[in-house]
């Protein structure tokens, strides 16, 4: 390694002392022990990266069972009814060292209680649910992914479910006569002398 670093003096035309041989060496090292550590998070995404799945497997010793993402959306859609302050939007998933898990994107409606609540009760009745229904034991992950919020009669109304719930709501007229006329704006007139 010296006699990398004395080479690189020679080529930048830097006179050899102890001083520059300390710089540069201490140099190398640092860029050295920067690409190892570069080499090492490589490997740890590599390894600990999440694949989209979309199926899920279930080993029987006479077969397998492949369940699809559609059948367990299906499933967790079911749910809505049960938890009226959560809309599911949609519904991945995934495998991290053949684990797979589930992230859920849903809408949540805060007039109706607290998001911790709602989410901890949500994630054990998915996880009894997909057991029950299909027997999948394997996934033990359920990630929420809030996307919208309702506050108190203001935010976004996500759906026509939800929209039929709400009686603070926005009622779309169905023709053009049902629509009100604009309330006369006063005009004031300024008259120069």
């Amino acid at each position: 390694m010296l006699h990398f670093v004395k080479s690189i003096l020679a080529a930048l035309d830097l006179p050899v002392t102890d001083f520059n041989l300390g710089y540069f060496f201490a140099l190398t090292v640092v860029a050295l022990a920067l690409l190892v550590l570069l080499v090492i998070r490589i490997i740890i995404k590599i390894i600990f990266r999440k694949k989209r799945c979309h199926t899920i497997r279930i080993k029987a010793d006479n077969g397998n069972a492949f369940i699809s993402g559609a059948a367990v959306m299906a499933v967790i859609k079911a749910l809505e009814k049960e938890f009226r302050a959560l809309t599911i939007n949609k519904v991945n998933l995934f495998r991290c060292r053949n684990k797979p898990f589930m992230e859920v994107n849903l809408d949540f409606d805060a007039s109706k209680g607290g998001l911790p609540d709602y989410a901890d009760k949500f994630k054990l009745r998915v996880i009894e649910s997909l057991d029950a229904l299909f027997g999948i034991k394997n996934i033990k992950q359920v990630h929420l992914h809030l996307r919208h919020i309702r506050l108190n009669g203001s935010g976004i109304m996500k759906t026509a479910e939800a929209a039929d719930d709400a009686d603070d709501t926005l009622r779309i007229p169905e023709t053009v006569s049902e629509i009100p006329a604009p309330a006369e704006t006063p005009v004031k007139i300024k008259l120069e002398k």
